[in-house]
C-alpha cells in the first residue's frame, strides 16, 4: 500500500495488508455528506468566476495560452485546494463505517 494513504488514512492501517486495496475501494463507494456537495458546488463558483474575472481584467479572455495558464497555475490548485481534502474525507468516512461492521472484504 502506498506509504501517502497510509498517512493520510491511519483508519486503513487498522485492516490486514491483503485487504487494504479492497477495502480503499469500497471507502471509495461512500457518498458525498449534503454540505460537501455544497461546499464543492459553491467553491467550484467561485473559482470560477474569480478565474474569469481574472482573464477579463487582464484583457485576456481570448487568449488561449493565458487562459491555459491560469487553469494550471491558478484553477487547478484552488480546486485541489477544497476537493483534496474532501476526498480524504468520504474515504476515511468510508474505512470507519468497514471498521464498525469489521467484515471480511
Amino acid at each position: 500500500m502506498n506509504r501517502v494513504w497510509m498517512a493520510l488514512l491511519p483508519e486503513l492501517r487498522q485492516f490486514p495488508p491483503v485487504w487494504q486495496n479492497k477495502v480503499l475501494e469500497r471507502a471509495r463507494e461512500s457518498q458525498l455528506e449534503p454540505r460537501e456537495k455544497i461546499a464543492i458546488v459553491v467553491w467550484l463558483v467561485i473559482v470560477t468566476f474569480s478565474a474569469k474575472a481574472i482573464l477579463i481584467e487582464g484583457s485576456m479572455a481570448d487568449d488561449v495560452s493565458a487562459t491555459l495558464v491560469i487553469n494550471l497555475l491558478l484553477v487547478a490548485p484552488l480546486l485541489a485546494l477544497v476537493f483534496v481534502p474532501i476526498h480524504i474525507r468520504r474515504l476515511r468516512r468510508g474505512l470507519r463505517k468497514q471498521l464498525e461492521g469489521r467484515e471480511n472484504p
